[in-house]
């Protein structure tokens, strides 16, 4: 496990601009999920948008989840909304 946290800055950025392509800085599994179904619904326009808008949401989720992983094996504390340390 990589036990540098990663920047929700980053991840933001990322999947606003390239959506499920930048899910890979967080998730490539996630990444992979999101591209295959941004394909196979590219005959509609909603399901692109949707994965769109998923990867900003799924980029996020797994990048709070990691940095917790992180600071929990670093034995850190959490700060009070549990993202990060005090």
């Amino acid at each position: 496990m990589n036990l540098r946290q990663k920047s929700r800055t980053t991840s933001a950025i990322l999947t606003f601009l390239f959506g499920p392509l930048g899910v890979f800085y967080s998730s490539a599994a996630g990444a992979i999920v999101l591209i295959l179904v941004a394909l196979v619904s590219a005959g509609t326009v909603i399901g692109p948008v949707l994965c769109w808008i998923a990867a900003i949401i799924w980029g996020d989720y797994t990048v709070r989840r990691h940095n917790e992983s992180v600071d929990r094996l670093l034995n850190r504390p959490l700060d009070d909304d549990g993202d990060g340390p005090q």
